[in-house]
Order: C-alpha cells, then sequence, then structure tokens
C-alpha cells in the first residue's frame, strides 16, 4: 500500500469515527435520545396513549422569577389523606382501656361476698357470675362494665356498690409492621401510648441513614385504612398529631417511595431520600457535581405534573454562572423528581475514541504511513 492510498484510508477512518461520534452522542443519554423538546400533547382513546400524548413543557429556572419559583415549590399534591386533623375520629380521640377476652377482672360488692372474686373474660367476652349468670362485658371500658354490672345486679341486691378492677391485661394488643427495624405487637393497659412512643418502640428512627425504611404508612382502625406521613407527627408543634393508640391497631409501614434519582454526571449517582425543603444546589452539591465532563448549561430536573393528565415539566438550570446556583438553592425538590446532568461534548468525543482504541491496532498500524508523509513532506518544503 502506497503513502497515497494509506492517508486516503486513514481519513476515511476518521469520517467513520464522526459518523460514530454522532451517534454516540445521541444513544449515550441514558433514557434521553436526544435534548428535550416541548410537546403538545394530544387527546386519544385511553387505550391508545403512548409517549407521544404526553404533554411536555420545558421550563429554564434561569428565567423565573421569585414568584414563578415559587409557585412551582408549592405546585404538588396536596397530601390531605396524611392529614390526621381531617379525621376527628382519629385526631380527638381518648384512650381508655376496652376489656376483651382473656382479661381477668376483680369484683368486691359491698355487704356479701357472694360474687367477690377473680374472673377471666371468655372467648365471646362474658364473665360468668356465681347465681346471676352470664354478663357480656366486651370491648366496654371499666366504667362502663361498672355501669352493666351495677343495673344487673340491682335485680338481685339491694345495695350494688360495687368495686371493680383489672388485675391482667391481655386482650388489647396493636401492631406495629412493615419497614421498621422492629416489628412488635405492643400489649396495652390502663396508661395511653401514642403513636411516637410505638414508633420508637419499633425503633423507627426519622433521621436515619438506611432510607429504605419508611416514613409514611397505613393505619387499620376499626375496619377502615387511614393514610399518615409519621416523619410529620414526630416534627409536629401539634400534641394531638400525636394521637393515641387504640385496641387492634395495626400501623403497616411503607417503603420509602419518595426518593429522588440522580444520574449522569456526578460523581455519587443513585437514589436520594432528602428531608423536606432541600434545593437543587443542595442536590448538586450532595451528588458531587463532575466539573470536567458534566454539561453544566443543561441540569435538567424531570417532574411529573400530577394536577394534570399526562404532562411532565422538564426544569433546566444553567449553573455556568454562579447566579444559577443562586436559582438552584431557591428551586425546591419534590418526591420522584429525576435529577439529569449530561456529558459535555468534548466528552462524548473521548469516550468514543476510548471505545475505539482498545479495540483497533488501525492508529499503530498505520502510524509509520503517516511518520513516511510527514517526513516526505518535510522534505519537500523549502526554506
Amino acid at each position: 500500500m502506497n503513502l497515497k492510498n494509506g492517508l486516503k484510508f486513514f481519513y476515511n477512518i476518521i469520517k467513520i469515527i464522526f459518523i460514530i461520534f454522532f451517534t454516540y452522542n445521541c444513544s449515550s443519554l441514558p433514557g434521553i435520545s436526544k435534548n428535550p423538546k416541548k410537546q403538545k400533547g394530544s387527546k386519544v382513546n385511553l387505550e391508545s396513549y403512548t409517549i407521544n400524548n404526553v404533554k411536555i413543557d420545558i421550563i429554564k429556572i434561569n428565567e423565573l422569577n421569585e414568584n414563578q419559583i415559587n409557585k412551582y415549590n408549592n405546585l404538588q399534591i396536596k397530601e390531605l389523606k396524611y392529614s390526621i386533623e381531617k379525621f376527628p375520629n382519629i385526631y380527638n380521640y381518648k384512650y381508655e382501656y376496652a376489656l376483651g377476652s382473656s382479661d381477668v377482672v376483680s369484683i368486691n360488692l359491698t355487704d356479701t361476698d357472694d360474687i367477690d372474686g377473680s374472673y377471666t373474660i371468655g372467648p365471646k367476652g362474658y364473665i360468668d357470675l356465681p347465681f346471676i349468670g352470664k354478663i357480656k362485658v366486651d370491648n366496654l371500658t371499666l366504667n362502663q362494665s361498672k355501669g352493666i354490672l351495677h343495673s344487673t345486679l340491682s335485680k338481685y341486691y339491694t345495695n350494688t356498690d360495687l368495686q371493680i378492677k383489672i388485675e391482667q391485661f391481655n386482650s388489647s394488643k396493636v401492631y406495629i409492621l412493615g419497614a421498621v427495624r422492629n416489628q412488635i405487637t405492643i400489649n396495652l393497659d390502663q396508661k395511653p401510648i401514642r403513636l411516637i412512643d410505638a414508633a420508637i418502640q419499633a425503633s423507627y428512627n426519622p433521621n436515619s441513614q438506611d432510607k429504605s425504611f419508611g416514613s409514611k404508612g397505613l393505619l387499620r382502625r376499626d375496619n377502615k385504612v387511614y393514610k399518615i406521613d409519621i416523619n410529620n407527627i414526630f416534627q409536629s408543634t401539634n400534641a394531638n398529631d400525636n394521637f393515641f393508640l387504640k385496641k387492634d391497631d395495626v400501623l403497616y409501614v411503607d417503603r420509602n417511595s419518595d426518593a429522588i434519582h440522580v444520574f449522569g454526571e456526578v460523581t455519587k449517582p443513585g437514589v436520594y431520600f432528602p428531608n423536606k425543603d432541600y434545593s437543587l444546589t443542595e442536590l448538586i452539591s450532595t451528588a458531587g457535581l463532575n466539573n470536567l465532563t458534566s454539561n453544566s448549561s443543561k441540569v435538567y430536573v424531570l417532574r411529573e405534573n400530577f394536577n394534570k393528565f399526562l404532562k411532565i415539566n422538564i426544569f433546566q438550570l444553567d449553573i455556568t454562572n454562579p447566579t444559577g446556583l443562586i436559582l438552584g438553592k431557591r428551586f425546591m425538590l419534590q418526591p420522584k423528581d429525576i435529577i439529569f446532568i449530561p456529558a459535555g461534548a468534548m466528552v462524548k468525543w473521548n469516550r468514543v475514541i476510548s471505545l475505539l482504541i482498545p479495540q483497533t491496532d488501525l492508529f499503530s498500524s498505520y502510524n509509520p504511513i503517516i511518520q513516511e508523509g510527514m517526513k516526505a513532506s518535510s522534505a519537500n518544503m523549502t526554506p
């Protein structure tokens, strides 16, 4: 192969590399085949919806004013389902121990010892008194049980002044299950227990570094299910938010689903579980922006707009100017946000080369030809 043909072949290879580069430029971004563009959604039958029917808005954070940023910060789902204050039967519940099967009560009737003694409440909620028979006290408080006994005994005794107390608490329990370190059953007695106390017994830690443990849960009470935010209760200044637990309550703590996903040109990509009022700038700082490889003019935040059907907002922040970081500090992230920082153009080129060079000896093979061509050119140059 002569020098001319060798150089021609070499230049053709360079052209191929450029073609590969531009192809790689589109395909190398995980989940993104091109720069996001504004897209108008269209209405079709529910069964026919595709990604082309999703409305996409591109919002440049650098062009927003203070009021517009606050609008997006506040534009989120109103989680009234997680507000205990909306459910007065939970919020205002006052605890009293409710008798049940296997509890042991003692009864002392004044002026006679006919029925004095200890009684175990049976499986169907009855106590069996001598000469009187069975009396149902299941799910009654101590005062309610005393009233039922007084009413019944008045048919047989002139003086129905009696004392009743609980000797053994065996029937009332609450259960803490799910994404907690210690799934437990708590036995209730006459001393009430609040949600925070029970959560601590289950080794729930709202500041835990292991965020796979949840912060939201389901409370099943009286055949109804309520959604609650446990962290909100820990942080609330209203004592009523830390409500009393009730007999047979089941609290299931769900695994944390409020993650923020970060990927692209950061040193620590992955899943983050930040607290409330966590800004985009704080997230970039935590994830570690790779200044050598990132395209810092295009920091993307992908956020589904739950207030409108099939709509996605894509926020773009340019932090090549320091003022962009200030705006990013005012822009608050929300649960389920996706943050993506693409690579710069030079990085993409270098990655194409790094993929090609280990797999071919093209450049080393043609290096002598190239060197000979350069020598020949130098020899023909006139001083």
